[in-house]
């Protein structure tokens, strides 16, 4: 997901309202002087003649009726809530190719637009919210992810597929009252193998559907413990990471099919504060893109109203 359409929408908006400022200083001033200089001289200038001295250049006409629109959806996406599009399967079965999602830019804090500097706090991530963010390797492109590890937190991801949190302890605290590690158990819904279909190759990985809970979000995830994580020498591994302060760890739901926080380049695993979009909170709109011949896999074959609802 391409970040670039907030910057083209503020600087459209910024350049229709320039437009109109200086109109309204400059030529719009000398309009209103014939306008008045008309009426003094023809006690009832025809309604033609009226708008014929007021007519006003075809771009300042342009940027007073598209000011007001461009101005209203920049305070909507920037402050209340932004849509998205799903493009990749990393978030299945929650989320999958073709969703439309509506994402809270309120719910961690008021940002300004394109630089995403927070002005006012208001809350802050939640083990088990599904986020949108710039990840540092790609600060260019948004990702969407469920928030695993808050700042502190210890996560351990073993080679059997087993997530484990160790909860953040202040500094100081004895041992004995320190939060324990959590098991994050999952519970496997059926023995039937789910399906994961690529829409574009038709390329399928078969995985197993498990219901997972993480904070008080329980949620679908796609995993086939039965393939064990192993490195490029074929030896199984376990993998810690420790969450700095102002940080999150995030993974996809898609676990065996999902480029997250346990991939990225060193020193970049995790999402920091200020990367922060704000919270997926549901789906308005699911498109089915049936046609997989070359140049029209874009267009829209169906509409799934099912898919359309909360996220959990």
């Amino acid at each position: 997901m391409s970040s670039n359409y907030g910057l083209i929408l503020v600087l459209l908006t910024f350049i229709s309202g320039l437009v109109w400022l200086i109109d309204t200083l400059t030529a719009g001033k000398e309009r209103k002087k014939a306008i008045a200089k008309l009426k003094e001289e023809v006690k009832e200038p025809s309604k033609e003649a009226i708008e014929a001295v007021a007519k006003e250049p075809v771009h300042v006409d342009y940027a007073k009726s598209f000011f007001p629109i461009l101005l209203f959806i920049v305070v909507l996406r920037s402050f209340l809530y932004e849509p998205f599009q799903i493009p990749s399967a990393s978030m299945k079965p929650t989320l999958t190719e073709g969703d439309f999602i509506l994402v809270n830019k309120f719910s961690y804090g008021l940002r300004l637009p394109v630089t995403s500097t927070k002005f006012v706090d208001i809350g802050m991530p939640e083990r088990g919210d599904v986020a949108v963010f710039r990840p540092l390797h790609r600060p260019e492109e948004d990702y969407i992810k469920r928030i695993v590890g808050l700042p502190g937190d210890t996560v351990v991801y073993t080679r059997n597929k087993e997530l484990f949190i160790e909860p953040a302890c202040a500094a100081g605290t004895p041992v004995e009252e320190c939060p324990k590690k959590i098991h994050i158990k999952k519970t496997k819904v059926s023995d039937e193998m789910y399906i994961d279909e690529n829409p574009d190759t038709g390329d399928k990985k078969y995985n197993y559907l498990f219901t997972e809970v993480l904070g008080d979000a329980e949620h679908g995830i796609l995993n086939n413990p039965n393939r064990r994580q192993i490195n490029q020498f074929g030896m199984g591994y376990d993998m810690t990471f420790r969450v700095p302060e102002n940080s999150y760890f995030v993974m996809g739901d898609n676990r065996d099919n999902s480029a997250d926080s346990r991939y990225w380049p060193d020193n970049m695993h995790f999402v920091p504060e200020e990367q922060l979009v704000g919270q997926a909170v549901a789906v308005w709109l699911h498109l089915d893109f049936g046609i997989k011949a070359k140049g029209f896999s874009w267009i829209p074959t169906g509409i799934d109203i099912g898919r359309i609802g909360a996220i959990e």
